[in-house]
Order: C-alpha cells, then sequence, then structure tokens
C-alpha cells in the first residue's frame, strides 16, 4: 500500500492531504513480507501577490502573499517498518524480528527479501517458495577425520544443500564423564550398646568397623560378592576390648564370623557376636537387650553405552565398593569396569603404564576429602598369590579394551570422576556424557533464532548443518523493487553487509511464523475516508464562493 500525501493546495491553510493507494488488489495488505510506501507531493507552480515586507519604524513586518497552482509527485519512499508476525507451525518459514533480508540467487546475481516462506526441492536445497530462487548461507563442513561438522561464516555464501541421505560418521568414545554422588553412610555403620554386670552397673561398649588387609585377603577378590570387615569393640574410655572380622553377603547378612564369639565387658557383662543370619548383637545372658547394626550395600554400580571406531556399542559398567578409612585415605572407594560382552579391561595410569611393581592394575581408588571432593584418583593391585591389595601413587583414570572381535582395534577412553561427591546421601553417580556416538541418519532438521539448521539423526544426536545468511543495508529504503516481495540494491542503497542472524545489526529469526504486510487496512481506509472529505470540502469552495458572488449581483437588482 502507498501512503500519498498533498501539501499547500491553493485556497486552504494548513491543509494537509493524504492519498492511499491500494494498488490492482487490496489483499497486497496481507502479502508475506510486503513493504509500504509513503508518496508525497511538492508544489509544482504558485503565484506572488505581495513580498514579504521587514519591519520598519513602529511597523511590524508582513509575510508575502503566495497562491498555488497545482502539485507534483516529490517522492516516493518506502517504509521499512516491521510487520505484525503470524504463526504457522511449518519448520521451513521464517520471520526476520529486527533488520535484514535473506539472500536469494538465480545463479545469475543476488536478490533480497523478508518473505521468509521456504522449502527443500528436489535436490535439497534450500530455496524461496514462490520465486524458487535459492537461499544463500553457508553449508556445515565435515571434518573428514573425525566427522565433526563446522561452519565458517568468513567464506563466501553458496547454496545450503540438505539431503536426505545426510549421515552422521561413527565415532569411538575417548571420554567419559560421571557426575553424582556416593552414599558415605555405605557398609555396616558403627553403633553402641548398654549391657550389665554382676554388679548391676552398666557399660557402654561402642562398636566401629573397617577395611584392613586381612579383610581383602579373607575375601579372595577386592570386588567379591561377600565383603569381610574387621571390628573393634572400645569401652567408655575408648579401651579396645577386642577385636574381630566378619562377612556379610551383598544384603547385609551375616556369613561368616572370624574371631572371638563374644565381647566381655565385665564379669557377667558379654555381648554375642553374630555368626549367621541378621547383624544382631545381643546381651550373652539378656538375648532380649540387642541392636542390629544398620546395613547400607557398599556396592554401587551405573553403566554407560559406549562405542568403537565402526560404531558398534558396548554397555560399559563401572562398580564402586566403598571402604572408608583405608591406611591414608580417610573417604575411600576402590572401582573397576567391565563390559556386558565381557571385553578384558586395561588400566593405564598416568605414566602410561599397566602395572604398579610389577603387579597388573585391577581398577583405580578414589578418595575424598572431609568436605566430600574428590582428592586422589590412584590404581589399586591385587597380587592373587600372596592376596595383597596395594594402593598405587600414581594417578589412574584411564580404562582399554580390545575391539578387534567387532572389526575395530582398541578402544581407550577416559574417566573423568572429578565431579563425583561424596555426602551421606543416596548413591546418584551417573555417567552424563560420553563422545562417542553409533552411525547415524538423517530424520529431520529444523532452523533456530541465529539461522543455523540442526539436523536430528536415527542415532539420537543433533548436528549443524548449515546456516542462512542474513543482509543489511545502510539504507534499506534506497532498494529498487522488481516484484514477487524481492529487492535489488541502487546507487543509494549501499552495499549488502552479508553475515549471520543476531551479528553486525542484524535481527534474528522466528521459526514457524512469517512477517505480515506492515500496512494497518483498518487505519488506511480511515485516512482514505478522511481524504474524501477533504476533497469533498475543497471542490465546495468554488460552489460556495459561485452562491457568494449570485448574491452579491443580486443587491443591485
Amino acid at each position: 500500500m502507498m501512503r500519498s500525501m498533498f501539501s499547500g493546495v491553493s485556497g486552504m491553510r494548513n491543509f494537509q492531504y493524504e492519498l492511499d493507494v491500494i494498488g490492482n488488489n487490496i489483499s497486497n495488505v496481507n502479502t508475506v513480507g510486503f513493504k509500504g510506501s509513503r508518496v508525497t507531493f511538492q508544489t509544482a507552480l504558485l503565484q506572488t501577490l505581495k513580498a514579504a515586507r521587514a519591519p520598519q519604524n513602529n511597523v511590524g513586518g508582513t509575510n508575502p502573499i503566495q497562491i498555488g497552482l497545482g502539485s507534483q509527485l516529490a517522492t516516493v519512499d518506502k517504509i521499512m517498518t516491521q510487520g505484525s508476525f503470524q504463526n504457522t507451525g511449518r519448520k521451513l518459514d521464517l520471520a526476520i524480528q529486527g533488520d535484514g533480508f535473506f539472500v536469494l540467487s538465480d545463479g545469475q546475481g543476488y536478490y533480497y527479501t523478508r518473505a521468509g516462506a521456504l522449502d527443500v526441492d528436489m535436490n535439497g536445497t534450500l530455496i524461496h517458495s514462490s520465486t524458487g530462487m535459492k537461499v544463500q548461507g553457508w553449508t556445515a563442513i565435515q571434518d573428514p577425520t573425525t566427522g565433526q561438522r563446522y561452519i565458517d561464516t568468513n567464506q563466501p555464501i553458496g547454496d545450503i544443500v540438505i539431503s536426505a541421505g545426510m549421515t552422521m560418521p561413527a565415532n569411538a568414545t575417548s571420554l567419559a564423564r560421571m557426575e553424582g554422588n556416593l552414599n558415605s553412610t555405605s557398609g555396616i555403620m558403627p553403633f553402641a550398646m548398654t549391657v550389665t554386670d554382676d554388679d548391676g552397673q552398666q557399660h557402654t561398649v561402642r562398636f566401629v568397623f573397617s577395611k584392613t588387609e586381612g579383610d581383602f585377603a579373607e575375601q579372595g577378590d577386592p570386588f567379591a560378592e561377600n565383603q569381610s570387615y574387621t571390628w573393634e569393640a572400645r569401652d567408655e574410655q575408648n579401651n579396645l576390648l577386642e577385636t574381630g572380622q566378619i562377612v556379610v553377603n551383598r544384603f547385609g547378612r551375616v556369613v561368616e564370623s572370624i574371631g572371638p564369639d563374644e565381647v566381655t565387658v565385665a564379669p557377667g557383662a558379654s555381648i554375642s557376636i553374630p555368626s549367621s543370619g541378621e547383624l544382631r548383637f545381643y546381651e550373652s545372658d539378656s538375648p532380649s537387650n540387642f541392636v542390629t547394626a544398620k546395613f547400607e550395600s557398599p556396592r554401587y554400580v551405573t553403566a554407560v553405552e559406549v562405542y568403537d571406531t565402526l560404531g558398534n556399542p558396548y554397555s560399559l559398567y563401572i562398580e564402586f565398593v566403598r571402604l572408608g578409612q583405608f591406611e591414608d585415605m580417610q573417604n575411600a572407594w576402590i572401582w573397576r569396569v567391565y563390559t556386558a560382552s565381557g571385553e578384558p579391561i586395561t588400566y593405564i595410569d598416568a605414566n602410561g603404564q599397566t602395572s604398579y611393581n610389577n603387579t597388573p592394575y585391577v581398577g583405580g581408588v578414589v578418595d575424598f576429602n572431609e568436605s566430600g571432593r574428590l582428592s586422589t584418583l590412584y590404581g589399586i593391585t591385587w597380587d592373587e598369590a600372596t592376596q595383597t591389595f596395594t594402593v598405587g601413587n600414581v594417578e589412574l583414570r584411564t580404562i582399554q579394551f580390545d575391539a578387534s572381535h567387532m572389526g575395530d582395534g582398541t578402544v581407550t577412553i577416559n574417566l573423568d570422576l572429578t565431579s563425583l561427591t561424596q555426602f551421606a546421601g543416596a548413591n546418584s553417580a551417573t555417567f552424563t556424557y560420553q563422545n562417542g556416538n553409533a552411525l547415524g541418519t538423517l530424520q529431520s532438521f529444523a532452523i533456530n533464532e541465529a539461522g543455523q539448521i540442526i539436523g536430528t539423526f536415527s542415532n539420537g544426536l543433533t548436528d549443524l548443518l548449515g546456516q542462512v545468511a542474513l543482509a543489511v543495508f545502510n539504507n534499506p529504503a534506497g532498494l529498487t523493487e522488481i516484484g514477487n516481495s524481492l529487492y535489488v540494491p541502487s546507487a543509494n542503497s549501499g552495499l549488502a553487509q552479508i553475515g549471520a542472524a543476531g551479528t553486525g545489526g542484524r535481527g534474528t529469526l522466528i521459526p514457524g511464523a512469517l512477517e505480515m504486510s506492515n500496512v494497518d487496512l483498518a487505519e488506511e481506509f480511515t485516512k482514505m475516508i478522511i481524504a474524501q472529505r477533504g476533497f469533498q470540502a475543497n471542490a465546495r469552495v468554488i460552489t460556495t464562493a459561485d452562491t457568494i458572488l449570485g448574491e452579491l449581483v443580486a443587491l443591485r437588482r
């Protein structure tokens, strides 16, 4: 719609007239991306009846007396204000919020438009649906080594091609990250109980449980199904009364008791040690006086799916077993890794070694400080012959396994455990990230606010496929219209400054919406009526003057 303005029309003071030219079709006001124009007029000729006079002596100045003798076209200015948006829900409909134009090409030159109804042709090329011109931007470049896609917006723009057969190559896992908590209250919890001697005097005995070298020897494997604990019984003065070992299964049921059957505190005051069943400690001559030790499984297992270079998946499990206080460590957990398909795991320390003191690593140990934060990561060894458990002094967090039976070589994974915590709470440690993936085929894609085309693949991952370019001009009103809501630069528009949406003063995109015309139909019709009334009033000036003159002539009769 064009907005036209007449001013300075003869015989009218302070008169301004607006003519709204709708064009051939009134529906143009709803055209996608259509921009209105403002038509202004200027005085064509005028007659000066009296010149202006400056103030003189005690007489003020007077203005010139001039009569306009018609008007002529002055300018036709494009109104490049933002239009309203209409949601379409179609993923290839884009609206520009702010400054900028889509860049189109017909193979010969560039054209610019704000009409963002886009589509994809049979070749997968992103096109402007109404003209068939190709939308310009950047197609993602794929690294031939890693398969990673990236966009270099410093490169020249070109056609954007999104093929239905696009694939995401398989990528071997080299990093897996864990986050979450390991429960500090795992294992057999300490407790105290009170017994009465023959003289009626009461005695409080405190039991504490810990892991020792002897417990590992008793288990026969640091990660054995049944875990052994060394217990100590101490009196009120913290004097050691007795010590022994107790072996429990994963449910906290006693499998075996090693050492004294009871702890004698004073004559007639003793506590029986359970040898099977519940962890129930009771007063020997008063079985109704007992305490059942609280048990929380010290074992925690979580899993993640990792991949070799061919995209073959492997279910990787990491198992933690709490040691608690052990040697110079206060809050230690040992860990090991295994796969569902049984591939042997090799552990590699920071020095690239797979053993410590010529004994192969069987896993690692993580120790937490008093604040529950991880402090050390060392490797552990187990000598089967001597039943000796040893903690190394070199950081260990890398595992490796052979995948040659699946057509690949060796898979090496760095385990990032630095975000683990140990607080008195439920076990929640889990893998939050791994950088491998299986082969994926493009299933769908969408365009975000920055114009980036994000593809979703059958392996559940997304990747960057391309990016739509936007152009801005120093004087967008100076562009030349060529129809179909297309513009080309003119001598006064300035050069196109092409770049990514949201940068360099360019607007952002609204996916699933189109920008409507910036012409308000109701407002323009209202102004048209006002203009019509202005024409009627102007035309009646002559009729009124003729009537007055007629009356004047009649006065002489």
